[in-house]
């Protein structure tokens, strides 16, 4: 949900240019140098790895797009310096052990759909990676397991792999996670046993309730496009949330928010959402943006905003009555709320 600015992307560049991708990281702190299928870019893999040698995980290397041939991670070899690496969106893939002899990798994302190494994880150098995601896979049979002797990881994001999955509670640095494509039959207990939560992400896959999910460390929380979710439960129970977002719940009629330090709210399409207890007593929040929801924004000036409110944004769909209600919230002297 924190919103952070675009690295630039080089898409199959004709040669690597040092000093203007040096540039591109002292502006953005990051930049992203890609190859897609049709491209053979071993000819500049040797200045590339040179770059990564000294740039580290400010530089991105990302491999994408083979859905007509292998992607032959042999390539691999030729980066031994890589420290963060993309190997996605893959119809599959050959030679994925390659990755075990990249000594310097502290950020991996692999997206294979017909991946068969179900224990790529388990492969000794990655377990000092610092970030990790998962892309979709036909069986969606990765194994977590071995996540458990991962001591440096700090982010995560699965897409539907959940096998063993409760071996990252025992990470005492896993600050930020994103669950998608969970299914409604697959647990998600293990979150409130994770000790250094800060950031969780629910996106797609089904389940009626996260009620029962606690962290008491967690600032953020986003909700997207969870199927069938009616019940967020009181989120009160995260004392020190800070950003709330849920977008596309079309079930959730209620939000019980009793956060003294919650500071933003984004409610996107939220089509029977109709109340929001508590939100008047709200110390904190400086930020709400409202899109497609049953809530009455004149039932909600009335029942009185928050203090420390400063940025209202409230959309009904309805260009006409829109236009009026964001006349009226610049008069009342709300600055308008970006939805991202």
């Amino acid at each position: 949900m924190t919103q952070t600015r675009q690295p630039q992307r080089i898409h199959n560049p004709a040669s690597i240019d040092a000093a203007a991708l040096r540039a591109a990281i002292a502006a953005d702190g990051k930049v992203i140098v890609q190859f897609g299928e049709h491209f053979a870019p071993e000819p500049l893999l040797a200045d590339l790895d040179a770059l990564a040698a000294t740039c580290g995980a400010a530089l991105e290397i990302r491999f994408y797009g083979y859905h007509f041939t292998a992607f032959d991670a042999a390539i691999l070899r030729a980066l031994p310096h890589a420290a963060n690496l993309s190997l996605d969106c893959h119809t599959s893939a050959v030679n994925l052990e390659t990755l075990g002899e990249l000594r310097h990798l502290r950020r991996l994302q692999l997206g294979v759909y017909e991946l068969e190494e179900h224990g790529i994880l388990a492969l000794e150098n990655l377990r000092t990676l610092e970030y990790l995601s998962l892309g979709e896979t036909r069986k969606a049979n990765i194994d977590l397991a071995p996540l458990r002797h991962w001591p440096q990881l700090t982010r995560l994001h699965t897409t539907g792999h959940v096998k063993n999955i409760d071996a990252i509670t025992a990470l005492p640095v896993l600050k930020q996670l994103s669950l998608s494509q969970i299914k409604s039959r697959d647990e998600v207990d293990f979150v409130s046993a994770m000790p250094a939560l800060t950031q969780l992400r629910f996106i797609l896959g089904g389940r009626a309730s996260i009620a029962h999910v606690t962290a008491p460390l967690l600032e953020e929380l986003e909700v997207v496009r969870v199927r069938g979710l009616e019940d967020l439960g009181d989120l009160g129970r995260f004392p020190r949330l800070r950003c709330l977002s849920v977008e596309d719940q079309i079930k959730v009629k209620e939000l019980r928010l009793s956060n003294p330090a919650l500071e933003c709210l984004i409610l996107r399409n939220c089509k029977t959402l109709e109340r929001l207890a508590g939100i008047a007593a709200l110390p904190q929040l400086g930020k709400l943006a409202v899109y497609l929801t049953q809530l009455d924004i004149d039932a909600l000036l009335a029942a009185g905003m928050p203090p420390a409110l400063k940025q209202l944004s409230f959309s009904t769909g309805q260009k006409k009555r829109d236009d009026m209600i964001r006349a009226r919230l610049a008069q009342l002297g709300y600055a308008e709320a970006r939805f991202y």
